[in-house]
Parts: C-alpha cells; sequence; structure tokens
C-alpha cells in the first residue's frame, strides 16, 4: 500500500506540493552515460558507495586480500588505494568527501581518511573499548569523518564523529539501554550527522548536531522504528527507511524533522532510501520484495525501479545487468552510483549519469516555508 497523507498536515502540504510540480520532469536527449566501475585486483567484487557533490568522483570498495578501496574518474579510470600506496592490509572505502578529494573507510581494524595523492593514510583509529572502526561519510572538505566503532561481533557499538583536533569522539544513543549507533552520513556543511541508534530490538532515526546532540526522527507509527542513511548539503533534508504502520518497512524523507513517506514501487512491498539530492527532488535507494533492485523516488513520477527511470529518459542498463541497490546521487540529482547483484554475474559498482534530468525547483524549501506556517 502506500501512505495516503492527511491534506490538512504537513505532510498533506508536501502531498499538495508533489502534485503541483507532477508535470515538470524532462527528459535529456544526450550525454547520458553508464559505466561498471570493474571488479578490483581480487577480481571478485565491487561496491561503489560515495560520489562527489559534481558527480565526476566515485568511490567504493572491493573484497580481497586485501580488500581494496578505490576511486574512479571518467578521465583515469578506476584507481585502487592499496595498490597505489603499496598497502598490507585492507583498506576498503565506504565514503567520498564532497569535493572528491578525500576517501574514508576501514583499513585493517581502524578507521582512515585518505586525501588522495598523499603518501600515506589518516590512521583515525577507534573509540576505546571498542575493537574496529568504520569511517563512513566526510563533509565537503574532509576535515569531518563520521562512522562507527564496535566489537568484533558487531553487537555494540557507538557513532563517532572525528576531526583533526578532538580525535574520535563519540555521539551516545537515542535512549538509554541503547547498545549501538551509527554514523551514516554527514551533510557537507558538516553542520548535521544521521543515523541510527538500536536497542531493545529496533532502531530510531537520528539527527545529531553540536549545538543539540543527539535528537530523535519520528517514525510513521507508534513504535518509531526508523532508520537515517544520508542528507543533503545543510541537513534539512534526511533520508532513510521508517515501518509504515502495521506494513513493512519503507523509505521515508524528514525535511525540517517531518517524515514523508515516498512509498513503494508498483510490485514491491518494502523500500528504503539511502541518499538524496540538495533539493530533496532526488532520492535513491532500493526496493524489494519479492526481490531487490535499485530504486529511485522523484516528485512527478513517485517511487520507482531506478532501471525504469533510466529507460525513461533513454539510458538503457546492459542485458543481464540488475542494479540491485543505488547509494550515492549527485548535488544536482544527475548522477547516481550503486552496485548490481542477482542474475548470477558478481556484485559490481556502477555509475550513471543523464545530464540534467529534470527541473524541479528547489520545492523543499517552499514545503518548509509552508510547514513552519502551518505549525503557528
Amino acid at each position: 500500500m502506500r501512505y495516503i497523507p492527511d491534506m490538512a498536515s504537513p505532510r498533506g502540504t508536501f502531498a499538495l506540493a508533489t502534485a503541483l510540480f507532477s508535470g515538470v520532469v524532462a527528459s535529456s536527449a544526450t550525454g547520458q552515460t553508464f559505466d561498471l566501475l570493474g571488479l578490483g585486483p581480487a577480481g571478485f567484487s565491487s561496491r561503489a558507495y560515495g560520489l562527489s557533490d559534481d558527480g565526476r568522483v566515485a568511490s567504493g570498495g572491493s573484497p580481497g586480500n586485501p580488500a581494496q578501496g578505490f576511486w574512479w574518474t571518467r578521465a583515469d579510470g578506476r584507481r585502487d588505494v592499496g595498490v597505489v600506496l603499496g598497502l598490507p592490509f585492507g583498506s576498503y572505502s565506504y565514503g567520498i568527501s564532497g569535493d572528491g578529494g578525500t576517501l574514508v573507510g576501514q583499513y585493517g581494524i581502524d578507521a582512515y581518511r585518505w586525501t588522495i595523492g598523499s603518501p600515506s593514510l589518516d590512521i583515525l583509529g577507534r573509540l576505546p573499548g571498542y575493537q574496529s572502526a568504520f569511517a563512513q561519510d566526510a563533509n565537503h572538505d574532509g576535515s569531518i569523518v563520521v562512522g562507527r566503532s564496535e566489537s568484533f561481533d558487531g553487537a555494540i557499538g557507538q557513532a563517532f564523529r572525528c576531526t583533526s583536533t578532538t580525535g574520535l569522539v563519540g555521539l551516545g544513543y537515542t535512549q538509554p539501554g541503547h547498545v549501538y549507533s551509527e554514523a551514516a552520513a554527514i551533510s557537507r556543511d558538516g553542520t548535521t550527522i544521521v543515523g541510527h541508534s538500536r536497542g531493545g530490538g529496533y532502531s530510531e532515526a537520528f539527527a545529531w548536531r553540536e549545538d543539540v546532540g543527539m535528537q530523535v526522527l519520528a517514525g510513521l507509527d507508534s513504535t518509531n522504528e526508523a532508520r537515517a542513511y544520508g542528507t543533503n548539503f545543510d541537513g534539512r533534508v534526511v533520508v532513510g527507511d521508517t515501518r509504515y504502520g502495521a506494513g513493512n518497512q519503507g523509505a521515508v524523507m524528514w525535511i525540517s524533522g517531518q517524515p514523508v513517506a515516498l512509498g513503494f514501487a508498483s510490485g514491491y512491498s518494502r523500500s528504503a532510501a539511502t541518499a538524496v539530492d540538495d533539493s530533496g527532488s532526488v532520492v535513491v535507494g532500493y526496493v524489494s520484495a519479492p526481490f531487490q533492485t535499485a530504486a529511485i523516488w522523484t516528485p512527478g513520477r513517485g517511487m520507482e525501479p531506478l532501471s525504469a527511470y533510466l529507460a525513461f529518459h533513454g539510458v538503457q542498463v546492459p542485458a543481464g545487468v540488475n542494479l540491485l541497490t543505488a547509494t550515492a546521487v549527485s548535488a544536482d540529482g544527475s548522477t547516481i552510483v550503486g552496485y548490481t547483484g542477482l542474475n548470477g554475474g558478481p556484485v559490481e559498482g556502477f555509475i550513471v549519469s543523464i545530464p540534467s534530468p529534470n527541473t524541479i525547483f528547489m520545492f523543499v524549501l517552499a514545503f518548509s516555508a509552508t510547514a513552519r506556517r502551518a505549525r503557528r
């Protein structure tokens, strides 16, 4: 089912705004590109997780012995961190700074930050009392890194924020008694960190800001079950998933803290949102059940498989390639990365670009103003 908002509520205001903007998606007939990013030196698989603001630099990781973090540009192709630096241990990468100059990830059992082109990694370590750490994202210039430290079995963990002056600082949890939290993303301006905190069998989405600390992002039902995975440049738009009443987990967008259900693609009963462009008009992630495939949400077309959206814009996915998950999107919504899967083939990172895929105005800002007026 799809969540149908009350038209008298701020969520309903968003639905009305969506309807007003539903006719402005325009197709671009030239300049589309689709690339697979290679399987790495070990030849097993690869996953793309990160993308620079301008969509020109993608990043990710490939398992192997050792595992390899990589970055990719159209001009130079794929470059593997461990190969370039001659590293003896894995250098898996989970994120990239907005300017495309800094990779973050895990080296051995520690979080790392690496300025592309420098002679060595900046080993960030891990929070005291934990056995491993993962750096998952960085702000625009790479000066702030976020992620998680956890036990070897992953049962307990804590989100962290790291700068050159503070080192790793734990962010805590949303509730007393929670034993696990992780920071999945940070806004490019560095003000907002999003993720989830877990305990007692359920997860709460959060947004962390230095002046207020960790604040719960409300779910769409009384359980408050939700997780946040991505945010836009200033933290006003956050995306993730939440429980839709008695139904399955579904994609959600929080605009200035207010949750909006993004629904499911036709024929699918689950969805999740992993990343959002600056305006909030392009959200990427995946849909699943009966099977998983990468997905995209736009105001004019709603939630749909990414392959259908690409076909609408004249981009054909190669035969036999299933776009399993979309993990990041450029600031203007025109470039998307993720990884393939299913169909018996290897898991492999991909990047696809559609120059100027839409002409949506900054409707998020208009919605936020409308919602604030409605609450007065």
